[in-house]
């Protein structure tokens, strides 16, 4: 169950790291985003951090995140105990 929990996690934070890149793409480019109805605040404060970091800064936030949250997936748990087994 706890490897599902960080495979979700990784698949969650690389999407917001898309959108964070598509929104930067898009205010780089001047197209109008329309805000969704559903979620409007979370996605007013994507669109905040997409202008602050803009279309190169949001790609290297989204790959470092992306990269961190593929590598946890990935990695397995070390224990403390088993250093010297």
């Amino acid at each position: 169950m706890q490897k599902l929990t960080r495979w979700l996690w990784a698949i969650a934070i690389a999407m917001l790291s898309t959108m964070l890149v598509l929104y930067a793409y898009d205010m780089e480019q001047g197209t109008p985003i329309e805000l969704s109805s559903t979620q409007a605040g979370r996605q007013e404060m994507l669109m905040w951090v997409a202008d602050v970091l803009g279309f190169k800064g949001s790609i290297v936030v989204a790959v470092l995140a992306s990269g961190l949250s593929l590598y946890f997936a990935v990695a397995k748990p070390v224990k403390k105990n088993n250093i010297l087994q």
